[in-house]
């Protein structure tokens, strides 16, 4: 569905003259990326308002696609397959943000996001097949990947420390989520490689 939006505005700009022809794929990729980041922003907001915790979602997607976008993780094999995962995944995440204004599992949830923080600082970034990092690339998102992570943990301390519940739990989310998806991820790529083998 976004692909196919993507395509027809970037065709729109084309028979315009706004851009060029060989700019299309730029394009393409360019609104692709503009439009998903939006349509989950969206879905996070309305999620967060129907369970009535809308800061805590908004900080939560925040933190989650600051650390995805540079330590990367588990893709599904179809666009529609990825909408329908992401958008459950994130609905996963903010019942649970909701649900810890309800119960008190805030130790847990730090005990879980402590194992996450390290399975992120291991795994990441994780490439894929179709578009693989170079040496230098690999370095650099690495790099980018550990400051957010570094940032996004004390951001957990400091919120915990002064009994920041609002920031506390979806920034714990945002890292387990990730953790999740990078295992995912790289068990992926395992079975892959040994398919090819076999």
């Amino acid at each position: 569905m976004i692909s196919k939006l993507s395509s027809y505005l970037t065709d729109k700009l084309l028979s315009n003259g706004t851009i060029n022809d060989e700019d299309k794929e730029l394009y393409i990729y360019g609104l692709f990326m503009l439009i998903s980041h939006l349509m989950f922003f969206i879905i996070t907001c309305i999620f967060g308002l129907a369970l009535k915790c809308l800061l805590e979602s908004i900080i939560f997607y925040i933190a989650f696609m600051l650390i995805r976008r540079y330590a990367g993780g588990y893709h599904a094999s179809t666009e529609t397959r990825c909408e329908i995962l992401s958008t459950m995944s994130i609905l996963a995440c903010i019942v649970v943000i909701k649900l810890s204004k309800i119960y008190d599992f805030q130790t847990a949830l730090l005990i879980i996001t402590t194992f996450s923080t390290v399975c992120i600082f291991v795994f990441c970034p994780l490439d894929t097949p179709e578009k693989p990092l170079s040496d230098k690339e690999f370095k650099y998102f690495r790099k980018v990947s550990w400051i957010i992570l570094f940032v996004i943990v004390v951001a957990v301390i400091v919120s915990y420390v002064f009994k920041f519940q609002m920031v506390t739990v979806p920034c714990c989310m945002s890292l387990i989520l990730e953790s999740i998806l990078l295992a995912a991820g790289k068990i992926k790529r395992v079975s892959q490689k040994k398919n090819v083998k076999t």
